[in-house]
């Protein structure tokens, strides 16, 4: 079998296995890459020059900006902007969005959206404003803001890349700000004219609580010797506890837990699991006198506060269970209970396996203190509400920040020093002034970098087999009665339909040789073909798989997995209206 077949049928498998969701992206590309480097389709000492690649040390060194632009006080300097002034709702939505897309244009999407939002629930709890008007368009601003320059997202670095592998430069730094923002503008405006009457809207859990309301969290719940429970059925617990609370099962002796029937009568030394709104358990902790399982403690104390906290992308949790979680979190964090969108819990707490999206409930002494700080920023936990606005550390560190920076993006914008070598700089300045330490390597989002480096080899090989050649051809073949508009068209609308069930990263290095190849096969510059991915495959907005900036909005918006194709169907409609007219405007 022929280098072309063997490398068709796994390129088709991975991306049938990215679309399945059930394993990490960055295992799945680093697998299809061994399998490849087996077949002799890749050979072993080209395998791994992916991780010297251009477009993944400048993601790498992005990341870590982001990082120490965020420590020097950028989040309170946004936090002072917004959170300052008074808003009527559609000026807070205009003010947040510009903001977010801006921020995103020079810092990667999910760090802009870390910025951001606690700010958005904050000042959306103090206006007593439903968070979810404001969530989604925030993640779709997030995303489309990264359009507007090179680094803004994965997939400029890619195709800028690749631009200069087989052409004499890559794009320049604001190269894609000429479609980029003429895109980010119009989108941004229709959201919030228009667009954001698309966004279904559920219970308003604005109720002045401390805490976000996502009806439907997992709590265990031990049923203590004096319980006033023992006895009573299920069913008159329920009604006793309210309509808001369900008991899901109980934990059996192997740690599963056993669905129950409402006749069941309640014991002594029973751990029920029930779900119900967190401001809820404390009432019923107190009513029925039951107490949280002593194996979710890692310390004692009857005053506890309570906050929601995140699990981000990056997070060291991912994966792992609550083993792990206690080990890292000893002392200072408590997990009282978990939420999930579309949970279906079969497991013990203490054996669930965490992810992305998840927001956990963690008891903690204060919130305020150093160390339970430091303690959620190590695991990788985003707080879903902060009681006041974060300050500014340092002004002088801030400033410095913004000057290493804006040098950095000086030097590539005239082509002074290459885009890796110039962020470089700024990383080694921003340890000169302290605002990365020595943990600055846990700031990069490494299943990114693995599935990058793995992926980069492939593209590769979808030109030295000639497979891109191939499939370029035969589409240039059928589509040679085309003109340049509907080319790109098509192009468009496949990129876009492949980015939102698969990463966009992966989309572009993909994408971009095949595109690339249409354009040459055809006789067109390969500017605009090339372009056009770069769009398409920033456009995640039908599904919360999409984009990260997707995944993390869900729990806090309390958003369903269809909820997002009601405004990003409209938003992909003029993203394609908008983008093609420009790209044939600035790039032919």
């Amino acid at each position: 079998m022929s280098d072309q077949y063997l490398l068709s049928i796994t390129i088709v498998c991975l991306l049938g296995m990215f679309i399945w969701s059930k394993f990490r992206y960055d295992a799945l590309a680093a697998g299809a890459l061994v399998i490849l480097i087996i077949l002799g389709v890749i050979p072993a000492n080209q395998a791994f020059d992916g991780f010297a690649h251009p477009a993944v040390i400048t993601v790498a060194l992005v990341l870590i900006i982001s990082q120490g632009l965020k420590n020097s006080g950028l989040t309170g300097l946004v936090g002072k902007l917004i959170g300052g002034r008074s808003f009527t709702k559609f000026q807070f939505l205009i003010c947040l969005l510009f903001i977010a897309a801006i921020l995103s244009s020079f810092i990667n999407n999910i760090g802009a959206l870390a910025i951001l939002l606690p700010i958005t629930l904050n000042i959306c709890q103090k206006m007593n404003w439903h968070p979810s008007r404001f969530l989604m368009p925030l993640a779709f601003a997030c995303i489309l803001g990264g359009m507007n320059t090179t680094i803004g997202t994965p997939p400029n670095i890619i195709i800028s890349e690749y631009k200069s592998t087989i052409s004499d430069s890559g794009f320049n730094f604001f190269d894609f700000s000429y479609v980029g923002l003429s895109v980010t503008i119009l989108s941004i405006l229709f959201i919030a004219l228009i667009g954001n009457k698309f966004i279904q809207l559920r219970d308003d859990s604005t109720s002045g609580s401390s805490l976000i309301d996502l009806k439907g969290y997992l709590f265990e719940v031990e049923v203590n010797e004096s319980s006033s429970a023992i006895g009573m059925t299920l069913s008159a617990f329920k009604k006793e506890a309210g309509e808001d609370t369900e008991v899901i099962g109980i934990v059996n002796e192997n740690g599963g837990v056993k669905k129950v029937k409402n006749n069941l009568r309640i014991k002594a030394g029973q751990i029920l699991v029930i779900k119900t709104p967190p401001d809820d358990i404390s009432s019923i902790l107190s009513v029925f006198d039951f107490s949280i399982p002593k194996e979710l403690h890692s310390f004692d104390d009857d005053d506890l506060e309570e906050i929601e906290a995140m699990i981000t992308p990056g997070s060291r949790l991912i994966g792992r269970k609550y083993d792990f979680f206690l080990k890292l979190a000893y002392e200072e964090l408590n997990l009282l209970g978990l939420w999930r969108k579309g949970a279906r819990y079969r497991t013990r707490l203490t054996r669930e396996t965490f992810k992305a999206g998840d927001v956990l409930l963690l008891g903690i002494r204060d919130l305020d203190e150093e160390d339970v700080t430091n303690k959620i920023k190590h695991l990788g936990l985003m707080p879903l509400m902060q009681r006041e606005l974060q300050t500014i550390p340092s002004r002088s560190r801030l400033l410095k920040g913004i000057i290493f920076f804006l040098i950095s993006i000086i030097l590539v914008s005239f082509n002074i020093l290459p885009t890796a070598a110039a962020f470089l700089l700024c990383v080694l300045g921003f340890a000169r002034i302290r605002i990365i330490d020595s943990n600055f390597y846990r700031e990069v989002d490494w299943p990114i970098i693995i599935m990058l480096a793995a992926m980069i080899p492939i593209g590769t090989a979808l030109q030295t087999t000639g497979l891109s050649e191939v499939i370029s051809s035969n589409i240039s073949n059928i589509a040679a009665d085309m003109s340049l508009f509907w080319l790109l068209f098509l192009i468009l609308i496949i990129t876009m339909a492949t980015t939102d069930i698969i990463n966009n990263a992966a989309t572009a290095v993909i994408m971009a040789p095949i595109s690339a190849g249409i354009g040459m096969q055809l006789g067109y510059d390969i500017e605009p073909f090339l372009m056009v991915v770069a769009v398409g495959a920033s456009c995640a907005f039908l599904t919360p798989i999409g984009h990260q900036c997707n995944t993390v909005v869900m729990g806090p918006g309390n958003y369903k997995f269809t909820d997002y194709w009601r405004l990003g169907l409209p938003l992909d409609i003029l993203i394609i209206a908008v983008s093609i007219p420009m790209i044939l405007f600035v790039w032919t």
